[in-house]
């Protein structure tokens, strides 16, 4: 069976469908859960395998993808957080449970074979169930609006039209502040904690990891390649990285934290939330199970998380509250391409996690945990005009 013709024909918008795809989420979450990652790529990349009678391609891309996780399981280091008696957060109740929800709008123009721009829009809504932030008590904290908005550029090493087979994509991208990076809720918190009897409603900034944005502007650097190894069959691989230069954010932590600035006369300062550098790593391959119907299937591997320290490095005794650590994940998919639709699912599924020890854990002989989510639920639908 031989692709070549389809991928001549539609291998502008393999370019176009490749960065929309992957742009619709570098903005809001997901290593999965406390780790603040507000971003996730999903490669698919797959319009170059349509059949025959996949038909022309206008210009534009429009895109919608939807995100979904729920992190409840608590890592110190590479290992779950556990008691004395062995018992992990969820066995003893006290876990901290976060609900993320993310949609994605986002429309693509496509130049030239080569060259093309995208718009990302992203929502977000977040839940947490945190007993240790309400005295005790299990009680929700939530956040929701419009995340930090992304536009990207994209360009192809070679000609699509001329190398079908295989190419490598540049990108890079601009991010801006646009979302809510003081997001607030009640907290109820006792306000005499010798006595545990003065439990009272406080109006605090949420966790960072649920903030709908990080307060900060970006520039991001993305790498998508693809090769043809066999009829039908493709190698793929994506590398992100959202470079953010500014430091914190001046929020600070809805409770006290010993990891957030130095300690001076005994006494923790909190120097705010970090604005924090992010990365995420995939690499697998794709088949066409079914010409006649454009369907296809893909499995791969999936990393990604936030460095302990940004490329510009720390600030020192200015350095603020982050939790770094990284997910590794096995990544399916399957993708459906009927004319000029394009229908993708991946459901990556935890395999590993480390919680890194930030900064402050460092110069202070400490170590912070952090949730992560068992699975993440991707969707995507995106339709050329």
């Amino acid at each position: 069976m031989n692709h070549s013709p389809s991928l001549v024909r539609n291998s502008p918008w393999f370019a176009t469908t490749a960065l929309c795809l992957t742009a619709l989420l570098p903005e809001q979450a997901s290593a999965q859960g406390c780790v603040a990652v507000r971003g996730g790529g999903m490669c698919t990349m797959n319009h170059s395998a349509m059949g025959e009678d996949g038909g022309d391609h206008g210009p534009w891309l429009a895109a919608i993808g939807y995100r979904f996780f729920k992190s409840d399981r608590h890592y110190i280091g590479g290992s779950e957080s556990r008691n004395d008696a062995g018992l992990d957060r969820f066995q003893q109740g006290n876990e901290v449970i976060n609900y993320s929800q993310f949609i994605d709008t986002s429309l693509t123009y496509q130049f030239t074979p080569q060259w093309s721009a995208t718009l990302v829009l992203p929502w977000v809504h977040h839940t947490r169930s945190a007993p240790y932030e309400h005295s005790g008590v299990r009680r929700d904290t939530s956040a929701m609006g419009m995340g930090d908005i992304r536009a990207v550029a994209g360009y192809w090493i070679w000609d699509p039209k001329t190398q079908p087979k295989g190419n490598l994509q540049i990108s890079i991208g601009g991010k801006a502040p646009s979302g809510d990076y003081q997001a607030d809720d009640t907290f109820y918190q006792d306000q005499d904690p010798t006595a545990l009897v003065n439990i009272q409603p406080v109006r605090k900034n949420v966790d960072q990891s649920i903030q709908p944005g990080d307060g900060g502007w970006g520039v991001s650097w993305e790498l998508n390649g693809y090769r043809e190894l066999l009829p039908g069959f493709f190698a793929y691989g994506q590398a992100f990285y959202l470079f953010n230069p500014q430091n914190v954010n001046g929020v600070q932590s809805p409770t006290a934290r010993s990891d957030a600035g130095p300690r001076i006369n005994g006494v923790n300062l909190d120097n705010g939330m970090s604005i924090t550098d992010q990365y995420l790593f995939r690499a697998g391959f794709s088949y066409m199970v079914s010409q006649k119907h454009h369907l296809m299937v893909s499995l791969g591997g999936r990393m990604e998380g936030i460095p302990v320290e940004d490329l510009n490095g720390n600030a020192g005794d200015e350095e603020g509250f982050r939790r770094p650590g990284y997910s590794i994940a096995i990544d399916p998919g399957i993708n459906w391409m009927p004319g000029k639709w394009n229908v993708s699912v991946n459901i990556p599924w935890r395999v590993a996690a480390q919680r890194e020890r930030s900064y402050w854990n460092l110069q202070k002989g400490t170590r912070g945990d952090a949730a992560f989510a068992d699975y993440l639920v991707t969707l995507s639908v995106s339709r050329t005009f």
